[in-house]
């Protein structure tokens, strides 16, 4: 949850502000890493929920959509699965945006469009995160 936050609401925003040349660096430098380390995570954490739930005393798969309990976790479980292919949407706006500073054949309307699509994806991708843990939290109080 932290890193989605951290690179929509932190690290993006300081990157965009910052010129072409230091922007296409960084980008160069960082952005397979961060693909690579967010995806893997992101796969991490839906494995150890699944199995969390699996674990839960009580409870089953066979609970998902009913009850507080199992309407909560199964939000919970939606929204997770949403946020991974939305970062993986993000990574592909990444990706075009590295190119088009590395070739500089994008245009600056491109390169704009690419930062905007990056920027939603990135808020969108944080706020699916944040919907998801919350509703995984509160489920045992439901």
């Amino acid at each position: 949850m932290g890193a989605a936050i951290y690179l929509a609401v932190l690290l993006e925003p300081k990157i965009r502000s910052t010129s072409v040349e230091l922007e296409g660096g960084l980008l160069n430098r960082t952005s397979k890493l961060n693909s690579l380390w967010i995806t893997s995570a992101a796969a991490v954490t839906i494995g150890t929920g699944m199995a969390l739930v699996s674990m839960t005393p009580g409870r089953s798969f066979s609970d998902l959509g009913s009850g507080g309990w199992g309407t909560m976790i199964l939000i919970g479980i939606i929204a997770t699965v949403i946020a991974f292919f939305v970062s993986g949407g993000a990574g592909a706006f990444t990706a075009k945006l590295r190119r088009g500073l590395e070739s500089g054949d994008a245009s600056e309307e491109q390169l704009a469009s690419y930062r905007r699509g990056l920027s939603m994806l990135g808020y969108l991708n944080a706020a699916l995160v944040i919907v998801a843990v919350a509703t995984m939290a509160s489920a045992r109080y439901a």
